[in-house]
């Protein structure tokens, strides 16, 4: 039997623009051995029609997970639990996950962050706590319904102590039967920071200036900001002893300059359309490496600016 058709019973929590992809890639190829934790509009709408996806790299389809529920324990324990909340919403989604896990269940966080299984781990039952990226653009367009516009859909998982347990590559081969391209990572703390750089440090750039890609260009010495921000990131990275690849700092920065003129990130778009600081993931970004670096002993003048401005 392949790893991809060993019986794996995975359910997902979150039925946003990542959640809801990831459930319904499961559900279309796994429909029996796939679960979903959703609630509210989303809730109602799924288990009426499914989860109808488009998708530039899946293709449009509707998949209906085997249960749709706002309560866990109509699902019972399963072998992988996939948390897509946001987060701000972990502290709850660890609480609404316990009845799901058994010492040998793996919880797989697929969220903005980095090294997220150290925020979740004292939160939850005996379990195994991996850590996880995921690269997409994806977003609901309607309860029920999510519209993936570009990215690989491709996901990196491991464990911070590089333990590989033989659920890591069966669940890397189920995703990737999915269509989700799936590695289990020699080193997930590099995965995780180098993604965390190029995201915290956009939020950051988009926070101090409030603007928008384009706009932050216009402005004045944006280089040495776009830098110096980045470089606080590369800092603290290396005061906690990763080792981050050459040239990532560069790489940033070009990637900024080729953003489109209306890029911004989902929490500076939460923050500019008025949120509650504490409704968004401000704290858990931002503030995030705020702390790593108090902890480590390196300023970052820049994150903690952004942070005390939108808090």
């Amino acid at each position: 039997m392949s790893d991809s058709a060993r019986p794996l019973r995975i359910a997902v929590l979150g039925a946003g623009g990542v959640g809801a992809l990831v459930a319904a890639a499961l559900a279309q190829q796994f429909p029996a051995e796939t679960f979903l934790l959703a609630r509210g509009e989303n809730l109602a709408a799924i288990r009426e029609q499914g989860i109808r996806v488009e998708s530039v790299k899946l293709g449009d389809f509707v998949a209906r997970p085997a249960l749709v529920s706002d309560n866990a324990a109509d699902i019972g324990p399963v072998d992988v639990v996939i948390l897509a909340c946001k987060g701000h919403q972990l502290e709850e989604a660890c609480r609404t996950v316990a009845p799901l896990l058994r010492e040998e269940t793996v919880v797989l966080p697929l969220l903005n962050g980095v090294m997220v299984s150290e925020m979740i781990a004292p939160l939850l039952p005996p379990c195994v706590v991996a850590d996880g990226t995921i690269h997409v653009f994806s977003a609901l367009t309607a309860p029920g319904q999510v519209r993936q516009t570009a990215g690989l859909c491709a996901i990196a998982l491991g464990h911070a102590d590089g333990r590989r347990p033989p659920v890591f590559d069966a669940l890397a081969a189920r995703l990737t039967a999915c269509g989700l391209p799936t590695t289990v990572s020699q080193d997930i703390r590099v995965d995780s920071w180098v993604k965390y750089v190029i995201m915290c440090g956009n939020s950051t750039i988009f926070c101090h200036y409030d603007a928008p890609a384009g706009t932050v260009r216009e402005q004045a010495g944006f280089e040495t900001v776009v830098r110096a921000v980045s470089g606080e990131l590369l800092a603290v990275a290396a005061a906690l002893g990763v080792a981050l690849p050459e040239g990532l700092g560069q790489r940033h920065f070009d990637e900024f300059l080729a953003m489109p003129p209306a890029t911004v990130t989902s929490l500076y778009r939460d923050l500019r359309a008025g949120k509650p600081a504490a409704a968004t993931e401000l704290a858990h970004v931002i503030g995030r490496l705020v702390t790593l670096g108090e902890a480590a002993g390196v300023d970052t003048p820049y994150h903690r600016g952004a942070l005390t401005k939108w808090q």
